[in-house]
């Protein structure tokens, strides 16, 4: 797993960019995605992962030594998912709120197809800024519509700053929560979940992955080996995140995310663990699966109801 390459900026979230544009340029048609903003993006890094952006450019496989087994997969699995959500829905929604952006580009990507929505990032001040200077180092525009809004989760409540964009009768929005909860205390997560579920009018839509509480280590790092039996690629990926810094903090049971949802007001419209992932996007016509994912997470869609 990559160090952060400087004080504020995820390491993590310049992973994501890189699997992004390793799997633009992939040969194998069912790991094969449309970030190719994330190939433009990852030749601007500099980090201690600058030195295999070739091998992610030419989908050279021995990189994957470097994450967590099925991590890639996810990753792949994760962005076709969400993107499909993202043209299936374009038009819906007035305002798409992206939290914890990190180098996310579906609003340079789906321009055409969200041009009649407000886009609004939100993200940490140091990791926005970081961005802002990769995409302007790149020679990328963000569209009109892309709004950056700074958010420190540790000091500012979002409710906050949703204030500030009162929305209009009849108005929907879609909110993204992309590799974002588990980062956060479980106290955040409350504060970031309530300011969603007071703003959001019915027929608002929310899109979230999450980890399985199960999985947490105590702040001493303690890792009992049971919470990982059966379990595939997930005490790499325990450790490794733990390792840059960027330690899992908030998980949700699996026989609790309904009545999560049900808390805020949601309701489920898809749920997909790591199995249901590789039958969607892995599984060829014969059957076999082709790609395993990493087990600890889990996508939910889901649905504002009426209050």
């Amino acid at each position: 797993m990559p160090k952060r390459a400087k004080s504020g900026v995820s390491a993590t979230a310049e992973l994501t960019c890189l699997l992004r544009a390793k799997s633009y340029g992939e040969k194998r048609p069912h790991l094969k995605s449309d970030d190719y903003v994330a190939v433009i993006l990852s030749q601007t890094f500099h980090s201690l992962f600058s030195m295999m952006q070739k091998t992610f450019l030419l989908g050279d496989d021995i990189f994957n030594l470097a994450t967590p087994a099925g991590i890639y997969p996810y990753i792949v699995a994760r962005t076709l998912y969400i993107d499909d959500i993202f043209k299936k829905t374009a038009g819906r929604f007035s305002k798409i709120f992206i939290l914890g952006a990190g180098f996310d580009s579906r609003a340079i990507r789906f321009h055409y197809a969200l041009q009649h929505s407000a886009i609004i990032e939100i993200d940490s001040p140091a990791m926005q800024q970081h961005k802002i200077e990769k995409l302007s180092e790149a020679h990328i525009s963000p569209p009109a519509n892309l709004v950056f809004l700074p958010i420190d989760f540790n000091q500012q409540n979002l409710a906050d700053t949703l204030d500030t964009l009162p929305l209009a009768a009849g108005e929907k929005c879609l909110f993204l929560l992309e590799g974002l909860l588990m980062y956060l205390e479980p106290a955040q997560v409350k504060r970031l979940l309530s300011a969603i579920s007071d703003y959001s009018r019915d027929g608002s839509q929310i899109i979230f992955d999450f980890v399985y509480d199960h999985l947490l280590v105590d702040d001493h790092g303690s890792t009992d080996s049971s919470p990982f039996n059966g379990e595939y690629g997930v005490k790499e990926s325990v450790e490794g995140v733990r390792t840059i810094g960027e330690a899992w903090r908030f998980g949700i049971a699996a026989n609790g995310l309904d009545a999560l949802l049900q808390q805020y007001g949601f309701a489920l419209l898809d749920r997909a663990d790591a199995r249901e992932l590789e039958k969607r996007f892995f599984t060829d016509k014969q059957g076999k699966c082709l790609e395993q994912i990493n087990t600890a997470s889990c996508l939910v869609y889901a649905n504002r109801e009426k209050s």
